[in-house]
């Protein structure tokens, strides 16, 4: 169940439809030869346009959360992973990596099919989200997207500890068309509707 986390529990689950973006900023341009120039920045943010469902007991908490967090606040949110990663993962068991800044590369320990390609992984020292783009290949490597913000040390039992499983937190912020509320149907039914969330770099 993924959605807005309150530090402990999911207070609005995110439904069908629900689209996670990666936002990267790209150039384009023809040339009178019409040869096309291309040009990508290497900023990056993950965008989430999702139904949301209040939780019975929390819709209270959903409506407060909404108010209050504005379009200025850090939101916590549960990333969603991917159903064939869910189907193809294995272990829980601690992992830490370790890479350089600026790497599309990290080595795991413990080694193992834990991370399939395609997971949303997040480092104990710094807030971003990236994606696998492997799965781990010789040598424990796993490449991943975008290219690491912040160098990360490892090694067994000690270094950067790695969440891949159910755990991974994103910070992200209200897209400013979210409503400051929330809406009923049938003077009754709280929902908020469509609601888009953009990662807080």
């Amino acid at each position: 169940m993924y959605g807005i986390w309150d530090g402990s529990k999911v207070i609005g689950t995110f439904v069908a439809p629900m689209t996670v973006r990666s936002n990267q900023p790209v150039f384009v341009s023809d040339t009178l030869s019409l040869s096309r120039k291309i040009m990508r920045r290497t900023a990056q943010r993950w965008e989430i346009e999702t139904a949301i469902k209040p939780e019975t007991r929390e819709a209270n908490t959903l409506m407060v959360d909404l108010i209050t967090k504005g379009y200025s606040e850090i939101v916590e949110v549960l990333m969603p992973q991917n159903s064939g990663v869910l189907q193809q993962r294995a272990g829980g068991a601690e992992v830490r990596a370790s890479g350089g800044q600026g790497s599309s590369q990290i080595t795991i320990t413990p080694p193992g099919g834990l991370v399939p390609m395609g997971t949303f992984i997040r480092f104990d020292n710094h807030p971003k989200v990236y994606i696998t783009t492997t799965d781990v290949a010789a040598g424990n490597t796993v490449g991943i997207f975008p290219a690491l913000r912040v160098a990360v040390v490892g090694g067994v039992g000690v270094g950067t500890i790695m969440t891949y499983m159910d755990d991974v937190i994103a910070n992200m912020r209200y897209d400013t068309d979210v409503v400051s509320g929330m809406s009923y149907t049938d003077g009754i039914l709280m929902d908020p509707g469509t609601i888009k969330l953009v990662e807080a770099l």
